[in-house]
């Protein structure tokens, strides 16, 4: 399910159908099954999966660095989500909707629990590592991995060599300072559309 318009979820109602649909879609089940474990060994909040994404029938993931304010609201997690009201959440979902990439696509963080702006330490990045691990054990369709931003792609090189199936796109990171330049942004774009063409 994509959006018809960008930061939907800064909408209530909007995040009530949401947080219902974590109980019905089936994709989003294993994915979250698996979140909720996790979560239970962190102290920091561990954001959802967004259920309108394809979850663990996803064939593109867009890995970027960790949650932003968005994913967390003062009573619970919230979503990892092109639908967020942030600037990268929405970078993300304009150029999917330019280049027509719809269907098919779950959001995922390197380090996948809310850092409040901090940068993660030695051991919350291997903590993230291997987790990013797991979840990709869950994706048995993934074709395309869109690396986004310095941090993911350093700890990808370093990590995930033994993850040689899906295709890997390098792409700037999608937050306000990753979209500077006028480089950068064309850069995003032009991952975003590699990513379509290659998944049809």
């Amino acid at each position: 399910m994509f959006a018809d318009k960008p930061q939907s979820l800064a909408d209530p109602n909007e995040q009530q159908q949401r947080k219902a649909m974590l109980h019905t879609a089936p994709a989003i089940q294993e994915l979250e099954e698996w979140r909720e474990e996790f979560a239970k060994t962190r102290t920091e909040p561990v954001p959802h999966f967004d259920p309108a994404d394809a979850g663990s029938a996803a064939r593109v993931l867009f890995l970027l660095d960790s949650p932003g304010a968005a994913t967390v609201t003062a009573e619970e997690p919230g979503f990892v989500s092109v639908d967020n009201p942030d600037q990268a959440a929405e970078r993300c979902w304009t150029e999917r909707n330019d280049a027509e990439l719809h269907d098919g696509i779950v959001l995922w963080n390197t380090v996948p629990f809310f850092l409040d702006g901090a940068e993660p330490t030695p051991v919350q990045t291997i903590a993230g590592v291997k987790a990013l691990k797991s979840v990709l054990g869950l994706l048995p369709r993934l074709e395309v991995v869109v690396l986004c931003g310095t941090f993911t792609k350093a700890q990808w090189a370093k990590h995930m060599g033994a993850f040689s199936k899906p295709t890997v796109i390098k792409a700037p990171s999608p937050g306000s300072r990753g979209m500077i330049s006028k480089k950068n942004q064309e850069d995003f774009r032009q991952a975003v559309r590699r990513a379509k063409r290659l998944v049809g």
